[in-house]
């Protein structure tokens, strides 16, 4: 622990001692999270940091425009697996390796692999004829947050009605239907969102790829769908536990 300390604070913390950048996000907990360290670092490193933060769906359209005509406005914003897909194909997002390799901007005793192997694989791929080719790369975000699906459920409406708590999509809507037949009172589910791609985006189908789940793969120079049971499982259980 000594020696990775002192290799550590061979790093010049304030070599950009007076500059002044702008971090942009969507207002969220995970924001907050990283505002309330901004005091500690300013204070470490001398640099300003100013953050611009935006409801949800201005955010992302904010986000696409910005990077899109080259803005200089922005330095540092926050972004998901779905958006980095969409904007590193395009040339809009920098690459991270050379930050995370350069022993003058990081130092030794930060541990890229001690981060979750899917989310550091979530963020890692190369970009080939325009395309998303994962399986190794380039680093295109550092992760500061994950989150999964979770279903919540009135046991005792369940347990009234003599119905189990699902656990795939296809019991879901089963479950449902029951609900609503029973007592047409009753809102069988209710789900986040608003209307906009942020809250109906493929979220679930990012974490269920993390997870190892396929659903196509390449075969023949074709796609072909997985359909085996086992995967079928898997992807709902991801998705919906």
């Amino acid at each position: 622990m000594g020696f990775t300390q002192v290799e550590a604070d061979e790093i010049n913390w304030r070599q950009f001692e007076g500059s002044s950048i702008v971090w942009a996000y969507d207002i969220h907990p995970y924001a907050d999270a990283v505002v309330a360290q901004l005091p500690e670092f300013e204070k470490l490193t001398g640099i300003k940091v100013t953050p611009e933060l935006y409801p949800d769906d201005a955010y992302w359209n904010k986000l696409t425009i910005q990077l899109s005509t080259k803005s200089p406005i922005w330095d540092v914003v926050g972004t998901g697996i779905q958006p980095a897909w969409d904007l590193a194909p395009g040339q809009l997002l920098e690459p991270l390796d050379r930050y995370l390799n350069d022993p003058k901007l990081t130092g030794v005793g930060y541990d890229y692999q001690d981060f979750f192997p899917a989310l550091r694989n979530a963020l890692t791929w190369k970009v080939k004829e325009g395309q998303i080719e994962p399986g190794g790369g380039q680093v295109w975000a550092i992760a500061h947050g994950f989150e999964n699906i979770q279903l919540f459920y009135r046991k005792d409406i369940l347990d009234k009605y003599g119905i189990k708590v699902p656990t795939t999509p296809p019991e879901m809507s089963a479950a449902c239907e029951k609900l609503k037949a029973a007592d047409p009172r009753i809102t069988p589910l209710g789900v986040r969102g608003v209307r906009f791609w942020s809250s109906i985006h493929t979220a679930a189908i990012s974490i269920a790829r993390s997870y190892g789940v396929r659903d196509f793969v390449m075969k023949d120079g074709k796609a072909a769908r997985v359909s085996t049971r086992r995967n079928r499982s898997l992807s709902t259980r991801t998705m919906w536990t």
